[in-house]
């Protein structure tokens, strides 16, 4: 693996740049890179290519049509041609040129290009445009990365499993008219039950900040992915009331969580970074609108969620520059654990992410679905990153046929088309759950699907670490007796020697309490 590093020269101005070889050191001499704050974007008046990328990739999709669409082919046209002159001043001189078509010829797999910076307004720039007018976007073709100067080495890594991968995935949804709960959520664990990868993924519950800790203290050097599938903004602490991008003055990186309530409660990075120090957590997955984010007016390089993260010792973070919409991310997401499972490298599965969003740029919006160039948006901070080579090694050897700990009647194995849809009704559960009452009523007109919802729930309960206890199911179909129902649940809480209690003397106890 040939290992590039363009680093920033900090106290230059106007910007300048220089190209380091890892293998041995040598550096190349300092180049200016052309800002694409202010760069023109032609045939749009004085507008810049900064403002028009977000626009692009953040509101060009609630009207993608004349004259909307003209100025969106100006803006990423404008955007490759940045690409382009970044690429020329860092790669066609020597020794930058060498070094770069030396590690072509190698392969272009091999090549890893790092981006080094502590100064958040060249952190902003769209990095993954570089653009190799011979070769594509390098983002597309080489991995490419991002990284800071400033943060600690982060503390040795614990002792953490070796037989699979496991996943904590936080699903956050608190506004009213959110996105699909499982929109996420389910194509992953899908995924990882139809092909068999070694992987457990545990969904946080409730998705609190505070439940969070707790988890992870309950179950520490376990995880080694954490998963935050919700909403982001960078803006300052005012509550968030919608889901969406914010802008606002002073502005630092935030989560949306939840609260005990179900209601948002947004939380800055620093606070997270804070909070989480201690458990060492190797990666961080964060798919959350604006959570790589940061711009001129941070007041330091760990202004972003993501940046925050490394500096609580997390090694690899995988987050969104933009805001990214629910079809962009489910092209991204699967791709990328498969990529992992196969290879063990998070920069690989990156990158055949960001490939399969580029192959299908088709993304939702008012027209259905429309063309859009959002495969730049996941961006990856690495220092010292963790090798998940053991997780291709255990896929080799995993069970293809899992335990399944429901009992036959509460599967819907004959269903031929699973489970679908029905994701309101599954996190009003989900919420249900965390409720004083001890129980829940489904209740609806015959057919309209109540077993199928229990079914799927508690399904999605077994693959998910929330059947803790197991699951016991009872049907009425045919006549059951009172005494039935008692000692099929008596057994499974006590055990076989429950059957010889009598349910007389059980009865003449109540009644004589409840006489008193």
């Amino acid at each position: 693996m040939s290992t590039l590093i363009i680093s920033h020269l900090n106290d230059s101005q106007p910007p300048r740049f220089e190209v380091q070889r890892h293998e041995d050191g040598k550096k190349s001499p300092p180049v200016e890179i052309t800002s694409p704050v202010g760069f023109p974007v032609d045939g749009s008046g004085n507008v810049e290519l900064m403002g028009e990328t977000r626009w692009y990739l953040e509101q060009f999709l609630d009207y993608p049509s004349p004259p909307a669409t003209e100025r969106a082919e100006r803006a990423v046209a404008a955007l490759k041609r940045w690409g382009e002159h970044a690429f020329d001043a860092l790669f066609k001189t020597v020794p930058g040129a060498v070094w770069y078509d030396k590690a072509i010829t190698e392969g272009a797999q091999n090549l890893q290009i790092f981006v080094s910076s502590d100064d958040p307004r060249i952190m902003a720039w769209p990095w993954e445009a570089l653009h190799d007018p011979q070769r594509g976007f390098l983002a597309l073709q080489r991995h490419l990365e991002r990284k800071l100067n400033s943060p600690a080495d982060p503390p040795p890594l614990p002792d953490l499993p070796k037989d699979r991968v496991n996943v904590l995935l936080i699903v956050a949804r608190p506004f009213q008219n959110d996105v699909r709960y499982g929109s996420i959520a389910r194509p992953l664990v899908d995924l990882i039950g139809s092909q068999h990868l070694p992987a457990e993924v545990t969904v946080l519950r409730p998705p609190t900040l505070d439940r969070l800790r707790e988890h992870l203290r309950e179950r520490p050097d376990y995880y080694h992915i954490l998963h935050f599938d919700g909403h982001g903004a960078y803006c300052d602490s005012n509550v968030p009331t919608a889901p969406g991008p914010y802008t606002m003055q002073a502005p630092q990186g935030h989560l949306v969580f939840e609260k005990d309530d179900g209601q948002p409660e947004p939380i800055d990075g620093d606070k997270i970074s804070q909070l989480l120090r201690e458990f060492r957590i190797p990666a961080v997955i964060l798919n959350a609108c604006q959570s790589a984010m940061v711009d001129a007016r941070a007041e330091g390089p760990f202004a972003s969620v993501a940046t925050s993260l490394l500096r609580a010792g997390v090694r690899s973070v995988v987050a969104m520059a933009y805001s990214v919409s629910v079809s962009g991310a489910q092209k991204l997401l699967p791709t990328f654990y498969r990529r992992l499972f196969e290879t063990g490298q998070l920069t690989e599965a990156n990158r055949a992410g960001r490939q399969e969003m580029f192959r299908d740029p088709g993304r939702v919006c008012a027209r259905e679905t429309f063309p859009l160039q959002d495969w730049l948006v996941p961006v990856m901070y690495q220092q010292n990153p963790i090798d998940f080579g053991f997780a291709a090694k255990a896929r080799e050897t995993a069970p293809k046929n899992k335990s399944d700990r429901l009992p036959p009647e509460a599967r819907d194995d004959a269903n031929p088309y699973g489970f679908v849809g029905r994701d309101g009704a599954i996190l009003e559960l989900e919420r249900a759950m965390r409720r004083p009452p001890a129980g829940i009523l489904v209740h609806g007109l015959g057919g309209v699907g109540k077993t199928t919802l229990a079914r799927g729930f508690v399904r999605w309960l077994e693959q998910t670490g929330g059947l803790t206890a197991g699951c016991l199911w009872l049907t009425f179909n045919d006549i059951r007796s009172g005494e039935y129902v008692l000692n099929t649940i008596g057994t499974a809480l006590f055990g076989p020697d429950f059957l010889t209690v009598e349910l007389r003397n059980y009865a003449d106890h109540r009644i004589m309490r409840s006489s008193r």
